[in-house]
């Protein structure tokens, strides 16, 4: 208990979510970065296809890659870190039980499995001391069986914020395309930087054709406007890392500054605002993507010339959000209150 004490409470969840964010990096890039350029590969051969299953394959161990590093974030033991690895996958819902099978569906809810990694973590320090040498039998065993069984069962409850979410998403799809257009890309460009998954939402509530291309350009605004602001504190790495998604490494920093939304939720609203004459497309299980899976998906919708339709694309997804994100950035730069260059710095050795 007394281990447990010395971490603030904004230290415990600063440690927590960096340790979350990092697996949600770490397992998504490959799929993210090198998956929409080999699909068309994948199809002409088993060789391809491997490929792309294995770069694909790394969303499914989202919780566990999660428990691991936010429980590494404490100085665990390797079977602690394992037990609360246990616990995260059990209770993130990524594996569905029905007619006698277990089947995988994707990360899951990331709120459930950040809360199941928060209560793993307190049980273990709690614990640590009275288990001893036993800990090998009582954490996996407490951890995996109780904590889990219990994010088995706070999922159902917490996935509702989930659907809320996606239902306030989904009435906006009624509105006339200006409207429609500048809130669902706002909206996403935001809530790809929290817990949320953008993905799921746009899968759950089936958003497709033009504001499913908003949400995706909504998305890729986030990117462009976190890889301009991250640019100067963090250097070209993790700028690069941001541009082609990689936003969710900063979940700690969006939580313990959330003031950062505002020049995210201003050049998702600009780009949703511009779409909305462009009016690109895209397919529900593609929305929640950014660049580079939206521009792909969109161009299959699109008809004409191709060299006008790449020009369009390349205008929605690229040119105008990082044009977007420098005025942005140069505007909130003078507004101290609301910017702050110190808040977008990234560490990636903790």
């Amino acid at each position: 208990m007394q281990e447990l004490r010395k971490y603030k409470f904004g230290d415990f969840w600063n440690r927590l979510l960096s340790g979350v964010a990092m697996a949600i990096v770490v397992a998504v890039t490959p799929g993210a970065i090198i998956a929409p350029f080999i699909t068309g590969l994948a199809k002409t051969s088993d060789f391809w296809l491997s490929i792309y299953n294995a770069t694909n394959m790394g969303t499914y161990i989202v919780p566990v890659a999660a428990g691991i590093l936010a429980a590494s974030q404490f100085n665990f033991t390797m079977i602690e870190k394992a037990s609360v690895a246990l616990a995260a996958f059990a209770g993130s819902g990524s594996a569905v039980y029905s007619k006698g099978t277990w089947s995988l569906v994707g990360m899951g809810d990331l709120i459930n499995t950040i809360l199941v990694i928060a209560i793993a973590i307190v049980v273990i320090f709690l614990i640590r001391n009275y288990v001893g040498s036993f800990s090998i039998i009582w954490e996996p065993i407490i951890c995996g069986s109780l904590i889990g069984a219990f994010g088995m069962w706070s999922y159902t409850y917490v996935h509702l914020i989930s659907m809320t979410v996606g239902n306030i998403l989904n009435s906006f799809t009624t509105l006339q395309p200006v409207l429609l257009c500048t809130l669902i890309a706002m909206s996403f460009a935001v809530i790809i930087a929290t817990p949320l998954s953008t993905v799921g939402l746009a899968y759950t509530i089936g958003i497709n054709g033009i504001a499913g291309g908003a949400a995706s350009v909504g998305a890729t605004a986030c990117f462009m406007m976190v890889a301009v602001a991250t640019y100067k504190v963090n250097g070209k790495g993790v700028s690069f890392a941001m541009f082609w998604g990689s936003v969710k490494m900063m979940l700690a920093n969006f939580v313990k500054h959330p003031r950062m939304l505002l020049p995210i939720a201003v050049v998702g609203g600009l780009t949703g605002l511009t779409d909305s004459f462009i009016q690109v497309k895209n397919a529900s299980e593609y929305a929640g993507f950014g660049q580079p899976v939206g521009p792909i998906n969109s161009f299959t919708y699109m008809t004409g010339s191709v060299g006008t339709n790449i020009l369009l694309l390349a205008l929605i997804y690229f040119i105008l959000p990082i044009l977007y994100s420098l005025i942005v950035y140069l505007i909130f730069k003078k507004m101290p209150k609301l910017y702050c260059d110190s808040d977008w710095q990234v560490d990636l050795n903790k």
